[in-house]
């Protein structure tokens, strides 16, 4: 009776285990496929990535709710579909095993997932290259037949600002297309180029990102700027380029790549910047900046005033002229921003005072220093974009503009630092330990070194919080914050960096 119960039962459970693994493997290639996409599609990374995170590789789910959904692209269900042709070829193989060997063969492959799909991204690299070469040929036709005046904006931080603002301002007197959001990719820009840019457009304004060398010179060869505007280098991405050397190198690809009778802008303020100028002889080179000092200036602001409430200074020309500008940005590192995006606009035929117009109906670019009333009378910062230490301290100083309410900081930290990944994030915690009442870190790991600035600036440990998510933040907040405080929320790392 037992040994036929047992023949009964056996595959039956069986069949169940199968299914399960089977479910289990294709929920963990969908996991994992997520984090590719989140490194863009780069094996090398997404490896590095694994190598990171070794808890992960038995995950069925990374996160509970991704900041950024797992979207299904064409590539995305391209690679999907050759997964899954891998997978139907190993189950189909082991089948012919015994039924042991068979859940035991599919036990392995779910522990695999990550490499398969790593094998699968390799083999369809061939095809995607084929795809994408096509876009951008089509993408560079295009450019070539509507015959925009491109310009180009690159930096380590303050592109994205500088692009939304010169946009706003040039739309003013020319219709203008700008890439919206961070689409700063080849693949990104393709996209805008072949989908939203018509006849009408005079100029098209181009946001460059780089993670390596080369990568600024190949949207170059895409788009043709005829404009190169380098906001600032910092040491954002350090880990990937090695040396700040490899930074300036690869944003000045921007300006190597100009014609003969490009325009080259500069922060003249930011050291980096102002080497590059001084090397700068076979383009037309303007300089923007706040150094009184500085003869060579194109544009320059004086009496600079900045408050919760916005910012003023008078913007002066190289012949003298001053126009006072007043808008309702916050951080006097906003200043920066307007110069270069003003400084570009007077090339393009604009006056001071158009441009000064303009500029009070400017809004902040979503999550870059976004003023937010909250519910309960709480005010929100939102600088959640913000993804280096430059900015970080200046977030932190106009936190510490607001009066009257408590002042509460929320991070996870800066990362993609390299060797100054630790120092710079200490110095975040220092200079918070002056300004804030109260201090949520995001991921204990991660935000040690601002922990530890913390405490070597005196503050009390009682009014930090070390949270495992900003979820988990948010609900302490129901006990501790009241009408009149004001939360800055600085970064928000991708769902790659949980911990």
């Amino acid at each position: 009776m037992l040994r036929i119960m047992a023949n009964i039962l056996l595959p039956i459970i069986g069949v169940i285990t199968i299914g399960a693994l089977l479910l289990i493997t294709i929920l963990r290639l969908i996991m994992f496929l997520h984090m590719l996409q989140l490194e863009g599609y780069r094996s090398k990374r997404f490896i590095k990535w694994l190598i990171n995170n070794p808890n992960k590789i038995l995950a069925v789910r990374t996160i509970k709710e991704p900041k950024k959904k797992l979207v299904f692209t064409a590539r995305a269900t391209r690679l999907s579909i050759l997964m899954l042709m891998l997978l139907s070829f190993v189950i189909y193989n082991l089948s012919k095993l015994s039924l042991i060997i068979f859940i035991s063969g599919i036990f392995l492959t779910s522990f695999f997932a990550p490499f398969l799909l790593i094998l699968s991204n390799i083999l369809i690299y061939p095809l995607e290259t084929v795809i994408n070469n096509l876009y951008l040929r089509l993408a560079k036709k295009k450019i070539k037949k509507l015959k925009p005046k491109v310009i180009a904006i690159t930096g380590s931080y303050g592109k994205t600002s500088t692009k939304d603002f010169l946009a706003h301002i040039l739309s003013t007197k020319y219709k203008v297309l700008k890439v919206p959001g961070s689409f700063n990719t080849p693949m990104g820009i393709c996209k805008i180029i072949r989908g939203e840019l018509k006849p009408g457009h005079e100029i098209f304004i181009v946001e460059m990102g780089a993670r390596e060398k080369g990568d600024i010179k190949e949207l170059c060869e895409l788009v043709k700027p005829e404009v190169g505007t380098i906001t600032a280098i910092g040491p954002q991405h350090l880990e990937m380029f090695k040396t700040i050397k490899n930074i300036i190198d690869t944003k000045y690809e921007l300006i190597e790549s100009l014609p003969a009778n490009g325009i080259a802008v500069f922060n003249n303020d930011d050291e980096n910047c102002r080497h590059l100028a001084n090397r700068t002889h076979d383009k037309k080179v303007l300089r923007y900046g706040i150094n009184k000092n500085n003869k060579k200036l194109h544009l320059m602001a004086m009496d600079i005033s900045t408050s919760n409430q916005g910012i003023y200074f008078l913007a002066q020309n190289s012949r003298g002229d001053a126009v006072p500008f007043y808008c309702k940005l916050l951080g006097k590192h906003s200043v920066y921003n307007i110069l270069a995006a003003a400084t570009v606009a007077l090339e393009f035929g604009m006056s001071l005072n158009e441009i000064a117009e303009a500029i009070k109906i400017l809004e902040p670019t979503p999550h870059r220093l976004q003023l937010i009333r909250g519910a309960g009378g709480v005010t929100v910062i939102d600088d959640a974009f913000n993804t280096n230490p430059v900015g970080a301290k200046m977030a932190l100083e106009v936190l510490g503009e607001f009066k009257g309410g408590r002042k509460v900081l929320v991070t996870p930290g800066l990362v993609e630092l390299g060797e100054r990944e630790y120092e710079e994030n200490k110095q975040i915690g220092i200079a918070a330990a002056k300004v804030c009442d109260f201090v949520f870190l995001i991921g204990p790991k991660r935000t040690k070194p601002i922990f530890e600035g913390l405490k070597e600036a005196g503050f009390p440990e009682t009014n930090i919080f070390v949270e495992k998510s900003l979820k988990d933040a948010t609900e302490k907040f129901k006990d501790i914050l009241k009408a009149g405080d004001v939360v800055l929320f600085e970064n928000d790392l991708p769902d790659t960096y949980n911990e």
